[in-house]
């Protein structure tokens, strides 16, 4: 008799099975007796071709006397050959206490036989697959463990490693946060509401460049490819980076600023691209890990993954389209505006800043002209767009007007000392306040006050009033209200920066884990499946 054992993972349909469930695994022996060589004895039985093995040899079988096959774990006799067979056939059980598989299983990898001279019997131990044959009721526990990573918050490690970049919301409370982080000092993004004259006295001055957020169309492409080439007084840089055009767009403006604390690491930033041309500016833009650590302050795993998965999808959309490149067709005569992709085009920023010219203040108008003409011209396709200014930080004039405020002060009280040594007491209201508590309230310094400079109206002001006492004491006292007004703006804009800086803190805080275990919580309660229930009920009422 041979004896076959294959190692094929396939499930085949079996000759003779003994099935033992032990545990959460069922395990199967498969015994073929396909071969002519079936009447052999078992000690003829070729043993390469089975990877059998003969312990020792036995006599050949009688055929009035049975043998027995046992498996390890249930015996399951079987009547002997007679005659070669030539067809495959099951061997059934001889006694009723062998129950009969229901289903096929895979056959074992590897069998040992014993033979046993006394008994003229064989026992078959069986080395049985451990797969787990049971239906799965539950999806794997990979697919869980997948959504528990996503779900995990991003550490600040993986944050900085991260290569990529992700979108940024057009929020200027997060930009100013940013922009403070990279070290940009005295400048603040106010969102501008309107470009009519009422709407743009709320925006702080000076106004140093304006950003205009609008979706991005295959027309605009084309305008550019008409772009007069970058002087090279101007610094700017080409966007290479997916979902950098809302740094690029600052970048643009404050690195043509004369004179503004750009910091030591935009500085020297500055310093070693302003030679370069802008797609190699853009290039070393996105390269730079301080720069793009700060940006992504606010990326969640989520984010991350998103930002990865279509950069994935361009690379293969460009493989695609490199092997088989789409033909040029014909433009017929008359005919209107390209096709546009079918992916839906995002959303950019644009940067105005003046540059070395004579618009002076009249830039804004030329600015606010050119960004009506893009409104105006996407308003019939439900485009959404938003303006914002970057403008001189109010903190800033606060303490530029408190300087000259104080200079003129101090002068005006030299003034009163020399002509009414006892002026002070002709003051029914409080004096003014001293350099050193503007330094703790304000950071207002002796050497800023020293190097402020007043206007001619200002300083013609004070020429007025020199020589008479009354007009003296009436300025003293408008210049401590106008202290007071000053005063108060400067507190009242550090208050606006802490509540930004609150907000961003806020927003690094990713709530997708605290949300999932929610619901994930809701699920396993039957709330969700009741809701799902309701929902399909009442559209279906909706229907009929």
């Amino acid at each position: 008799m041979e004896v076959t054992a294959e190692g094929s993972t396939e499930q085949q349909q079996p000759l003779g099975l003994g099935i033992s469930d032990c545990g959460e695994q069922r395990q199967t022996s498969t015994v073929r007796s396909d071969t002519p060589g079936l009447s052999q004895s078992p000690e003829k039985a070729p043993s390469s071709k089975s990877s059998v093995k003969a312990a020792t040899p036995t006599p050949q079988v009688d055929s009035e006397k049975k043998a027995s096959i046992n498996t390890s774990s249930v015996g399951a006799p079987v009547t002997p050959p007679t005659a070669p067979v030539d067809s495959r056939r099951k061997t059934r059980s001889q006694t009723p206490s062998v129950n009969k598989a229901a289903t096929p299983t895979p056959e074992v990898d590897t069998l040992k036989i014993t033979t046993n001279g006394d008994s003229n019997s064989m026992d078959v131990d069986s080395v049985m697959s451990t797969r787990n044959l049971r239906k799965r009721k539950e999806p794997p526990t990979s697919v869980f463990d997948s959504v528990t990573e996503v779900m995990k918050p991003l550490t600040d490690e993986e944050r900085q490693n991260w290569k990529g970049w992700v979108e940024l919301e057009s929020d200027p409370a997060l930009f100013n946060f940013i922009l403070r982080k990279w070290g940009i000092q005295d400048v603040k993004v106010q969102e501008v509401f309107g470009l009519d004259e009422e709407c743009m006295s709320f925006v702080p001055k000076p106004i140093y460049g304006m950003i205009f957020l609008f979706r991005y169309h295959d027309d605009d492409a084309e305008a550019l490819e008409d772009a007069e080439k970058c002087p090279k007084h101007v610094w700017f840089a080409n966007q290479t980076t997916n979902n950098a055009c809302a740094t690029i767009a600052l970048f643009n403006i404050v690195m043509n600023l004369p004179g503004l604390d750009l910091g030591e690491n935009l500085q020297a930033f500055k310093e070693a691209t302003q030679k370069l041309k802008p797609a190699y500016r853009g290039k070393r833009l996105g390269d730079n890990d301080f720069i793009r650590g700060i940006h992504n302050s606010f990326a969640r795993k989520v984010d991350i993954l998103n930002a990865d998965l279509l950069l994935k999808h361009e690379y293969e959309k460009w493989v695609k389209t490199s092997k088989n490149p789409p033909k040029k067709a014909a433009t017929k005569k008359g005919q209107g505006k390209k096709k546009k992709d079918d992916d839906e085009p995002g959303y950019h920023f644009i940067a105005y800043v003046p540059i070395r010219g004579d618009c002076g203040d009249d830039w804004i108008d030329i600015a606010s002209a050119n960004i009506l003409q893009r409104a105006l011209q996407y308003q019939d396709d439900g485009v959404e767009y938003s303006l914002m200014s970057l403008c001189k930080s109010p903190t800033r004039v606060a303490m530029e007007e408190m300087a000259v405020n104080m200079y003129l002060i101090q002068a005006l009280e030299k003034t009163l000392s020399e002509a009414i040594p006892d002026w002070k007491v002709y003051i029914e209201s409080r004096t003014a306040a001293t350099i050193e508590d503007l330094l703790s309230t304000c950071n207002l310094t002796q050497s800023i006050v020293d190097t402020a400079t007043p206007t001619e109206s200002e300083q013609a002001r004070l020429d007025a009033a020199s020589g008479e006492p009354t007009k003296l004491i009436e300025l003293y006292r408008e210049l401590v209200k106008e202290q007071d007004r000053l005063r108060s703006a400067y507190m009242q804009e550090v208050s606006v920066i802490g509540q930004e800086d609150e907000q961003a803190s806020k927003k690094k805080v990713d709530h997708t884990p605290i949300l999932y275990k929610a619901m994930q919580a809701l699920a396993e309660a039957g709330v969700l499946r009741d809701i799902v229930n309701d929902v399909r009920e009442q559209e279906a009422m909706d229907e009929n």
